[in-house]
């Protein structure tokens, strides 16, 4: 596909990511979605597949998959409700995909999950101070509850690969300018993109955002990407106020180190990066 064919591509996609996104409840409709794409619905599947290197079904699966951990750990819905949000009319087949997506049946993750953090089963994460590289990301802008900056990613890498602007070694960055604890949820504001080269051509939609070089604490996390409050809870409460360090002027920000399409929640790795000084 040739590279202005591509970009052409991508940006029609983005309208179906939205609606994707804002109806995570709904069965989508192929006709509905070629429409959104001004494609014909004999050829949407395969142009979505091409730019997105995973089918609707997978996308919408994970979209569902992550709220309703969401829900197991922070709602006292029925177990039932929550199956069906999700899509499976079955308790046996939601029990088998959200085990092979989360590592465990949904019944234990609740059970696990939903109680409050007690500060004596914290545990210790792999931690080091170092020197991080200046990064030059391509963005694109969130606001709003962290747990939905997902399909953020999604569009954000669709379009940076779409303008050629992904490199062998680009990972995905997120930047949270605002604490959840303090700031309402529909007030936060983030950042979704990739690392690209310092001197790349940035357009469209996507915007150009740079980390400086500076000393950081990057705590390493294994895990689903809902389940982090453990670990920030463990940074700052106890591992920065035992490290003589202070934080910098600058907004935390996350690396994440493999592929979300590919990888079960349970094995996705985030460096978690604290600028400090």
């Amino acid at each position: 596909m040739k590279p202005q064919t591509r970009l052409r591509y991508a940006e029609r996609m983005e309208s179906v990511l939205r609606w994707l996104a804002s109806h995570p409840e709904s069965d989508p409709d192929l006709h509905h979605l070629a429409e959104l794409a001004c494609l014909s619905p004999y050829h949407f599947h395969r142009v979505y597949r091409a730019l997105l290197g995973e089918t609707v079904n997978n996308s919408v699966q994970r979209i569902r998959m992550h709220r309703a951990a969401i829900a197991l750990s922070g709602s006292e819905d029925s177990m039932r409700v929550v199956a069906s949000r999700a899509g499976y009319a079955s308790d046996a087949a939601f029990n088998r995909a959200f085990g092979a997506f989360f590592g465990m049946p949904p019944g234990r993750y609740r059970d696990v999950r939903s109680g409050p953090i007690d500060p004596q089963e914290l545990a210790m994460y792999p931690i080091s101070v170092e020197s991080f590289p200046a990064t030059t990301l391509a963005v694109l802008h969130h606001h709003g509850d962290y747990q939905g900056i997902g399909p953020v990613f999604t569009r954000a890498f669709m379009l940076a690969a779409a303008q050629g602007l992904a490199h062998p070694d680009a990972t995905g960055f997120g930047v949270y300018f605002d604490d959840p604890e303090q700031v309402p949820a529909a007030q936060l504001r983030s950042l979704a993109g990739m690392s690209v080269h310092a001197d790349a051509e940035i357009g469209g939609d996507l915007e150009r955002f740079e980390i400086p070089a500076g000393k950081c604490a990057v705590l390493t996390y294994t895990g689903p990407y809902n389940e982090m409050n453990k670990p920030y809870q463990w940074l700052f409460a106890q591992w920065l106020p035992a490290s003589g360090l202070e934080p910098a002027n600058f907004p935390m920000f996350e690396q994440y180190l493999n592929d979300p399409r590919s990888t079960p929640a349970a094995q996705l790795q985030t460096r978690i990066c604290l600028p400090v000084k």
